[in-house]
């Protein structure tokens, strides 16, 4: 929720209204922010039952007379053309550490993967390959949830033009492993059982939590938090993110054809088997890998100007996050 701080006394407890109307106390430990409070400062809160504030962090935006979305301020409105834009300038910016993490590990796994599935379509398929797959996924499911981090964590700082080394991008993506891994457990049970059952409310809960990851990255919220968080921020933009999506869900395919046409030419098969198994498993790699990195980027990309454009965020705010 939003709202307006009224008042905050000595020790640093305060009130704040919120745009519900409602009256909300804070201590001084619910606050987020780099800098002070000040009273009639727009903030964003987690309220309670009993009338609390938690987890409150500033924005830099001034007070504002509706809850619309605002769709014109000194950024601009929501852009399609540079949301893709700085998803591949900052994987230009970040292409050595970006890569190198996803080789490590999403590609290896994949490799993984793609031997065991290779090795039981034979009659002569062991034990070893079916460990292998296993294996292969149980990596590669951790992987990804650390890759994710390390790649939001690396473009937020890019987009206040700093560098970020592997190292501190590992470290970034290792703490928020667990929080991003039961963000994906839940969000996606919730959205498989709507692609399910209608297809239609799986889209919609994909775009209501499109930017969740990044909440839980930059912002250090739990899980629920973190999907209430994309949940506001989406609101008012949700079929410019759609669109969005449906742009990268058709560059993967189109990537995974050309790849899958290399696999073919070179002895493989689309849907991997005995023939060729070591270039399945090299394009399994690179598939993964490179959409890996292109997913991660396009989510930072994605959570960037949202909170640049309804919150007038710039870099140096998301990124003093991890100062």
């Amino acid at each position: 929720m939003r709202g307006e701080v009224l008042g905050i006394d000595e020790a640093g407890t305060g009130s704040i209204v919120g745009d519900d109307g409602a009256r909300y106390r804070f201590e001084p430990s619910a606050v987020r922010a780099t800098s002070p409070l000040k009273v009639g400062q727009r903030v964003d809160f987690i309220a309670t039952e009993d009338r609390q504030a938690q987890d409150i962090m500033a924005l830099a935006t001034p007070p504002i007379a509706s809850a619309t979305p605002r769709t014109s301020s000194s950024f601009g409105g929501f852009d399609l053309g540079r949301v893709i834009g700085r998803t591949f300038s900052t994987i230009r910016g970040n292409w050595m550490a970006f890569f190198a993490a996803a080789a490590l590990f999403v590609g290896i796994p994949s490799a993984l993967m793609a031997f065991g599935q290779a090795d039981l379509t034979t009659s002569e398929a062991s034990a070893t390959a079916f460990l292998a797959m296993i294996l292969g996924w149980a990596l590669y499911l951790v992987g990804a949830y650390v890759v994710q981090g390390m790649v939001v964590k690396a473009a937020i700082n890019s987009f206040n033009d700093k560098q970020t080394t592997f190292g501190e991008a590992l470290s970034a993506g290792a703490k928020v492993f667990l929080p991003l891994l039961g963000l994906a457990i839940v969000a996606g049970v919730a959205t498989g059982f709507g692609y399910i059952l209608l297809i239609v409310p799986g889209i919609m809960l994909t775009v209501l939590w499109s930017v969740s990851a990044p909440a839980v990255v930059a912002e250090k919220r739990g899980v629920f938090e973190a999907m209430q968080r994309s949940r506001d921020l989406t609101r008012g933009y949700r079929w410019h993110i759609f669109g969005l999506l449906v742009i990268y869900l058709v560059l993967s395919m189109v990537v995974g054809m050309l790849v899958g046409g290399v696999n073919l030419a070179a002895g493989g098969t689309f849907g991997g088997g005995a023939p060729g198994t070591v270039v399945t498993m090299i394009t399994n790699a690179l598939t993964n890998t490179l959409t890996s990195v292109v997913a991660s980027a396009g989510v930072a990309a994605l959570y960037y100007e949202l909170r640049a454009i309804k919150e007038g965020a710039g870099p140096e705010q998301l990124a003093s996050v991890f100062d």
